[in-house]
């Protein structure tokens, strides 16, 4: 006997890319047979960078992969790290698939809202039990969410053992922890799993990776391709077993047109959707007299942050937005468009003995011509750029904005805050974000050692100028007037 498993994983919400998928899925599944194919997918389907998916809800992306007939999805670190509890929990639960989420659970050992532990299925004559499993990325669903981490070995044997003990033939598991992590996990528990479909890693693999007796699977990312597993199943002893087995990933770009007629319904939902979100993008926040350069941006949020806090002094780096913004009006979608990294406004503390440091390392070009990557950038690969203060002058006045002069800070070496001399033994509060809190996401060395984070979850630096940009053109000439003369490096900040 056959058994088909189409797979998809980190799509990330590549829509145009999803449709050649989506007409893929269904033509295959016809031609195999639906009673002998699964389809899955193995998370970050979803991506809230992505206009239509988070002005959604994510409902676009539950939409699109009910329509395909999803058999099981495991959510992955942008379905559970980027949406808040209450939206998670009403996505799982209006679902018409199943959410499969083994290493989670809520605090009592239940299982959260929508999410399933295990689903088992029947194709070919043969019981299939599928298992999900996500990377616990610092105990992150605890502090997001409230809920366990649990330790993914033990869950998910549990669940095998359960499984097996109600006459289940083959266990599959869709892992969103990458496929190093999926080796590791095999070969630490030899003959637990049959198959390992994987995301999170956006690994490629053209053919099967064996570890013992448990066959890796994985199909890239942002659509590429989909993922083609035919099994051969032999009955021995009463046993079931994976005989020969083949493999391959079909390219989504070799599809000639995404507007194929297995695809319409997929295209239907994707336009309902769509002119939906249009008309939130398309909202006139306000109209710029003159073209506001990335620099004066990145010192406008330093000042916005600053007030937002009540702290001491504001700061922020490049990557804060990708661009500035041209002259004329200013839509909701400029702003979208310029902020697709979530970086989360946040205030925290750091000493005067830091801040010395900053103002140091802020005229290295080895860390201001660094390159942000990591989770969170968007796009990756944003250079770090001079950090801009509020609230801190260098020398006789001289406030430190995006100055292109880097020998202002040897000839005005004396650094005040509000008018006073920095305390290098003192603590100051900044308005700032998560990603400065730190060097390993803000590049900058002496940004370690903060202390007394505080943030609001699922709140993004996007949303800071939106709303600055709705609050009126009195607000927002006064401050953008602030912002320009301290562009520079220039002038004094209040």
């Amino acid at each position: 006997m056959k058994i088909t498993i189409l797979h998809t994983n980190d799509v990330h919400a590549e829509y145009e890319s999803w449709l050649k998928c989506a007409g893929l899925i269904k033509r295959r599944r016809a031609e195999v047979g639906p009673e002998n194919c699964l389809v899955v997918d193995a998370g970050d389907h979803f991506d809230m960078g992505v206009n239509e998916c988070r002005l959604s809800g994510g409902r676009l992306n539950l939409d699109l992969l009910a329509e395909i007939g999803l058999d099981a999805f495991t959510p992955g670190n942008n379905e559970f790290y980027r949406l808040s509890r209450n939206t998670l929990a009403q996505l799982t639960m209006e679902s018409k698939f199943p959410w499969v989420l083994s290493t989670v659970s809520q605090a009592d050992g239940t299982a959260f809202a929508g999410l399933r532990n295990h689903v088992v299925l029947e194709r070919g004559g043969v019981t299939i039990g599928i298992l999900g499993m996500l990377d616990p990325m610092e105990n992150a669903v605890e502090q997001l969410h409230g809920l366990k981490s649990l330790d993914l070995r033990e869950s998910l044997t549990k669940e095998v053992r359960d499984l097996k003990s109600r006459g289940v033939h083959l266990i599959l598991l869709l892992s969103h922890c990458g496929l190093r992590d999926d080796i590791k996990f095999a070969t630490e528990n030899p003959g637990l799993i049959d198959v390992i479909i994987g995301g999170h890693s956006h690994s490629e693999l053209h053919e099967i990776r064996r570890v013992g007796d448990t066959i890796i699977v994985q199909a890239g990312m942002l659509g590429k391709f989909v993922g083609e597993l035919e099994l051969d199943l032999e009955t021995e002893q009463g046993q079931i077993n994976i005989g020969a087995s083949h493999y391959g990933l079909h390219e989504t770009a070799n599809i000639v047109s995404a507007a194929a007629p297995d695809d319409q319904a997929q295209s239907a939902i994707l336009e309902k959707h769509r002119a939906a979100a249009e008309s939130i993008l398309d909202e006139e926040l306000y109209t710029l007299k003159e073209d506001l350069p990335h620099d004066s941006l990145i010192q406008l949020l330093a000042k916005l942050l600053r007030r937002k806090f009540g702290a001491e002094i504001g700061m922020m780096f490049g990557p804060g937005v990708s661009r500035g913004l041209s002259k004329g009006p200013v839509r909701v979608r400029d702003i979208y468009e310029i902020c697709r990294s979530f970086i989360t406004p946040a205030v925290f503390e750091i000493s005067g003995r830091q801040i010395e440091g900053l103002v140091r390392e802020r005229d290295n070009p080895a860390i201001t011509e660094a390159q942000g990557f990591g989770i969170g950038f968007r796009p990756q690969g944003q250079v770090f750029g001079r950090l801009v203060f509020a609230g801190l002058t260098c020398g006789d006045g001289e406030a430190l904005g995006n100055s292109d002069n880097p020998e202002k800070l040897t000839n005005f070496p004396a650094i005040r805050i509000n008018g006073v001399t920095l305390d290098p033994e003192r603590w100051y509060t900044v308005g700032s974000a998560t990603h400065l809190y730190s060097s390993e996401a803000g590049g900058y060395p002496s940004m370690d050692g903060s202390r007394n984070l505080k943030l609001e979850r699922f709140r993004y630096i996007r949303d800071e100028l939106v709303d600055f940009f709705r609050s009126g053109p009195d607000k927002v000439d006064g401050l953008l007037k602030v912002a320009d003369e301290n562009g520079d490096g220039r002038g004094s900040q209040p």
